[in-house]
């Protein structure tokens, strides 16, 4: 929904409401024109195969900044309203500002406005003083929370901060900073504001940086806001470089081929076990994929969240004897030592909010990589790795013992918060570092020998035994009727009983198949 202001009274004549509308976006499209800048759209509405997942990690709930949804009655309220309206009085105190806010600081943010409008994926039906207010009353209501959050302060709030959807470009808190410290003192800098935004990333960001970050790390003049400033520190967050590696991708499944040689070999070394093994591999041959999504689709079934081709961390320790090792670096240092079979992973610090934060970074690479801004997706190939190695409590204790994963989460939601994200369908035209790794990583796993028997037996036995078990039990039903039937009418050589007999090659009064 696209947030707007009717300009045009309901009495209007369709002929007035066209040339308003005409008159309208002539203006707005001649301002657009006219606007000289290095802005890119990066807020963004985020689109429902998004939403759709989790809407409240992506629509907010508490407090609504910026005009996406300022405009939406049923979010914004009254009590929202109040509370900015407060914090404002309360932030302009010490600058000694009453009347003269318009004039100092709506105003030279009104002289933005065009500029801010192309920040935005949407258009807003609102004129530039209503726009110009809007950012004025929320950017104080944001320098207000960042500078809470800075100082350790835990606000529920800050889910909703962090949101894509809910970014105030940064332009405008340099701008009403400036403003205010001119009024003041008559100079001003930058210099809080980076201070205040460095903590707040340091803070609540989900990867932990092992080092202290400083105003070198993020220049301010060249971020566009809060999540773009997070997203920076940690994707450039690294210690050390990777090294390049170009690896053929994922395991080989056995080969049926294999297994008829080893019947062979088998019908061979004993004679008339190929007689026994033959309907094995007869079953192996049908077409399993096809027929088990068949019966889901029957039952009903809803597919499966899609992840990262993987093992989890449980099955790479367990079976694969790969050692897992925190790394003090960032993303970039995510590595696989062949020689001492050790997986570097950075650490990561989880909280009641960072499902929130993760799903909004990797929504906005997404975005931002659709529009052409990004050219790599750095941030979700490491979310989506981290999906495809947690799968039960086993693999988030062996990464808390390894202090890859650290904070205050239970491990039960950890393990629902990394199930309940898809892996991402957007692909870089080469493969990354990342995924190079994985694929190392895999190649690795795959030829272990061990991991070749335990995915035959997995793959081809267990997953199957029920199917075999079934199939055995209604022959074993079946010629438990043909038994009953043929002791009443005493006609077992008439109804072929002696020849169902021949065939399994025993008497029906010796047999252990009926004797349960």
């Amino acid at each position: 929904m696209v947030p707007s202001i009717t300009l045009l009274p309901s009495s209007s004549s369709p002929i007035e409401i066209t040339q308003q509308w005409v008159n309208r976006i002539s203006k707005t499209f001649e301002d657009h024109l006219q606007v000289d800048t290095d802005l890119p759209i990066c807020i963004f509405q985020v689109p429902e195969n998004l939403t759709i997942e989790k809407k409240e990690s992506y629509v907010p709930n508490k407090i609504l900044l910026g005009p996406i949804h300022h405009f939406r009655t049923e979010l914004y309220t009254s009590k929202q309203e109040q509370l900015k309206l407060t914090t404002a009085k309360k932030v302009l105190t010490p600058y000694k500002i009453t009347s003269s806010f318009d004039k100092i600081v709506v105003e030279r943010l009104k002289e933005l406005v065009p500029e801010l409008r192309c920040c935005y994926d949407l258009y807003f039906d609102v004129d530039d003083d209503t726009l110009s207010w809007v950012f004025a009353v929320d950017g104080i209501f944001l320098i207000d929370i960042l500078s809470k959050v800075s100082e350790g302060d835990s606000l529920e709030c800050f889910e909703d901060v962090i949101m894509v959807e809910n970014q105030v470009p940064l332009i405008v808190l340099t701008e009403i900073h400036s403003a205010l410290e001119e009024h003041l003192s008559g100079d001003s800098n930058n210099s809080f504001l980076s201070y205040v935004l460095i903590k707040t990333c340091e803070t609540r960001s989900p990867l932990k940086f092992s080092r202290r970050i400083t105003r070198l790390d993020l220049d301010i003049t060249s971020r566009l806001h809060l999540i773009d400033c997070m997203y920076h520190l940690i994707i450039n967050h690294n210690v050390v470089g990777k090294n390049e590696y170009i690896q053929n991708n994922f395991l080989d499944d056995v080969d049926l081929e294999d297994v008829e040689n080893a019947i062979q070999m088998a019908g061979e070394v004993c004679p008339g076990a190929n007689a026994l093994l033959q309907p094995l591999l007869i079953i192996l041959k049908l077409p399993w994929d096809k027929i088990i999504s068949l019966i889901k689709k029957m039952l009903g079934e809803n597919p499966a969240v899609l992840e990262i081709d993987i093992p989890s961390a449980s099955e790479l320790s367990r079976i694969g004897k790969i050692e897992f090792c925190m790394t003090p670096g960032g993303i970039k240092d995510v590595e696989f030592d062949d020689e001492t079979h050790t997986f570097y992973l950075p650490i990561l610090n989880l909280r009641s909010d960072s499902e929130v934060i993760l799903r909004n970074l990797v929504a906005y690479e997404g975005l931002m990589f659709e529009k052409g801004t990004f050219l790599n997706l750095d941030f979700t190939e490491y979310v989506d790795l981290m999906c495809g190695i947690i799968d039960s409590v086993k693999d988030v204790m062996i990464l808390r013992e390894k202090n890859i994963i650290e904070g205050d989460l239970d491990d039960d939601e950890i393990v629902k918060l990394f199930n309940g994200i898809t892996k991402s369908s957007l692909k870089t035209d080469e493969a990354s570092g990342l995924q190079k790794t994985v694929a190392r990583v895999n190649k690795y796993y795959g030829n272990v020998p061990r991991v070749k028997v335990y995915h035959f037996v997995k793959k081809h036995i267990l997953a199957w035994w029920k199917v075999i078990a079934i199939v055995f039990t209604l022959l074993n039903l079946m010629l438990l009727v043909v038994q009953g039937v043929c002791q009443v009418y005493e006609c077992n050589n008439g109804l072929g009983f002696s020849v169902v007999s021949f065939v399994f090659g025993f008497g029906t009064k010796n047999s252990r198949l009926f004797g349960f």
